[in-house]
């Protein structure tokens, strides 16, 4: 999933984006983004864990740059929820990363209270580093504003691709150009900020910024007691 059109950011706007890495042979590579929700756990997709370890794993936090700087932080545990499944659907892409130590420092996330969906229209805030076109990657970090969609809409839009769930919620331009956009290398599993408020993970796109197509985020609040009975936030 990456960023299109995204402007340049500094990792203080954003203090508790990170960067989750696959360390392979002392190489890490920047594969999918995270928010701390505490100064234990993070938050991003589930399929940025798919085919992953916990051991094979980096937190990459408090820096600009998913390439350099900021602190390196070990991973003692990987979840997927237990309703993902890739090969079935998109559905319940949520997962969730315990460090093997607690991040002191970790600035969290505050997570969405209360049912109630944001208004359509409501601009939210989607950030990480990824590919600023089909591309080029960007080293540093990027945020884009896009406006929430309508379900309904999305739903229309995707119905020959997929099934919009109540686990998802839809963001972006229908003539495309702004949205953050698919692929495995990017910005999946970044946060995706309502008011201040963390309100969605990105998750998946049909192309990048494609015309008539939106981004879509897995929705917080559906599993806001998932989130608490795993981790205690």
């Amino acid at each position: 999933y990456r960023i299109i059109n995204g402007t340049n950011a500094a990792i203080t706007q954003f203090p508790y984006l990170v960067s989750i890495q696959r360390n392979a042979g002392g190489q890490k590579k920047h594969i999918c983004g995270g928010a701390f929700i505490s100064n234990k756990w993070i938050l991003t997709a589930a399929h940025c864990l798919q085919d992953e370890t916990a051991k094979g794993l980096v937190i990459r936090a408090e820096s600009s740059f998913h390439d350099r700087g900021g602190v390196l932080l070990r991973v003692a545990e990987i979840i997927q929820h237990a309703k993902f499944n890739p090969n079935y659907s998109k559905d319940y892409d949520y997962g969730l990363i315990r460090l093997r130590n607690s991040f002191e420092r970790a600035v969290s996330a505050h997570l969405k209270k209360g049912p109630k969906r944001f208004p359509p229209g409501r601009l939210c805030q989607v950030m990480g580093w990824g590919k600023t076109s089909y591309s080029d990657d960007s080293r540093r970090v990027l945020s884009i504003s896009v406006p929430i969609v309508k379900q309904s809409i999305c739903r229309s839009a995707y119905m020959m691709v997929d099934t919009i769930t109540p686990q998802m919620l839809c963001a972006g331009y229908s003539t495309g150009e702004k949205d953050a956009c698919e692929a495995f290398i990017g910005d999946s599993g970044g946060p995706f900020i309502c008011r201040g408020v963390l309100t969605g993970i990105t998750s998946w796109a049909e192309g990048c910024a494609e015309k008539g197509f939106y981004g879509v985020y897995s929705y917080i609040t559906p599993v806001r007691t998932w989130i608490r009975n795993k981790t205690g936030v």
